[in-house]
């Protein structure tokens, strides 16, 4: 248990390691923080979620405490990476928060460092996470962080007639420029469809499935060394991220080889944003030897998005991502940072030691489902 060195005159605190029976005081924080439900409605069952049934590790949550009053948490998510081949374990920050009224005191500080030093006792060799650009700056400046790339987010446009026509403030202009955006939209995946089958690839069948079994562990052995570093994506993983996670409603697709094996998955979730319905692919693994596999995975994925309405589509995808120019082949176009409904960095701070190679934005694979917003 750490004391607080705060001014003379201001709250002493305490720092102390999470026990059960915590959690509903961290959720009654959390909403009081961020004014909203940790979960869609439920906040406790989403924080056993997050945090009691991660297969991963061990729960690392520091907890400051004025008396009986928590005013502040640093709490991590563990997970699995490979880096160059290597398994690595791994923490990703989120939750950070402090009671409005204790700001400026160096809780965030305070309590970060508490949870890093039981992080290295534990194992872990790095920590990372997508701090906005209000905080971006205290991880660099306080915890030693270094900004590893802005988020590396492409959108695809769908159907932004109506967006555009409320932007121009001509509202009866919306369905014309919708039947226009739809058929420009169109245009990327029909040509791209055209080539592979000039080059004698046909395209392969995509359909829906309930949940993730067993073949994804055989999927995730052929495909890991696709990326340098990337989280584990075996079957015990995705089950808890995508099949356990309570209030969510995703659209998992996959695609099968010309033989009926798994060729690759893709994992879908649906949310309105200012521009209308955006779908998100959330996850994307396809083995890059079964010619046409992620062609037909994103043509299906788009496919999916129109038939729901969705004005745009969202995926991730950075500078050394082997699924990069497949995206961007089909319209999916890196979003400016400015543009950004809210502006994400991808941050992490290696310990002691540990691989340099997780601070090169070369090596990383990224997903919208290594990010815990959807």
């Amino acid at each position: 248990m750490a004391v607080s060195d705060s001014e003379p005159g201001s709250p002493r605190w305490t720092i102390a390691d999470y026990v059960d029976g915590d959690e509903g005081r961290i959720v009654a924080l959390f909403e009081r923080v961020f004014a909203k439900p940790m979960g869609a409605s439920e906040s406790l069952d989403h924080w056993r979620w997050k945090f009691a049934a991660n297969p991963v590790g061990p729960k690392v949550i520091e907890l400051v405490w004025d008396g009986e009053q928590l005013v502040g948490q640093y709490a991590i998510s563990p997970r699995r990476l490979v880096c160059n081949g290597e398994r690595q374990l791994a923490a990703l920050s989120l939750d950070t928060m402090t009671d409005p009224d204790y700001g400026r005191q160096g809780i965030f500080t305070a309590s970060a460092e508490a949870s890093y030093a039981r992080l290295i006792d534990n194992g872990f060799t790095c920590v990372y996470g997508f701090p906005n650009a209000n905080s971006i700056h205290g991880f660099e400046k306080r915890l030693d962080w270094r900004v590893v790339m802005p988020t590396p987010v492409l959108v695809k446009a769908l159907d932004v007639g109506e967006f555009v026509a409320d932007k121009l403030g001509r509202p009866g202009l919306g369905p014309l420029l919708s039947v226009a955006s739809r058929q420009v939209s169109r245009a990327p995946s029909l040509v791209d469809a055209l080539a592979a089958r000039l080059r004698g690839i046909e395209a392969l069948t995509v359909g829906e499935f309930e949940q993730f079994e067993a073949w994804a562990d055989g999927l995730w052995t052929r495909c890991q060394a696709q990326h340098g570093a990337w989280v584990i994506r075996d079957h015990e993983f995705l089950a808890w991220r995508y099949d356990a996670r309570p209030e969510s409603d995703y659209l998992r697709l996959r695609v099968d080889g010309p033989d009926g094996e798994v060729a690759g998955y893709a994992v879908l979730a649906f949310a309105e944003r200012e521009q209308g319905l955006c779908a998100f692919v959330m996850d994307l693994l396809v083995d890059l030897e079964i010619p046409g596999a992620l062609a037909s995975l994103l043509h299906g994925v788009e496919q999916h998005a129109r038939d729901r309405g969705c004005a745009f589509a969202s995926a991730m995808a950075g500078p050394g991502s082997r699924y990069r120019q497949a995206l961007l082949r089909q319209a999916y176009l890196p979003l400016p940072e400015r543009l950004f409904p809210q502006e994400l960095y991808f941050g992490a701070r290696v310990f002691g030691d540990g691989d340099q190679a997780l601070l090169q934005p070369e090596r990383w694979q990224l997903s919208w489902g290594d990010i815990d917003v959807l």
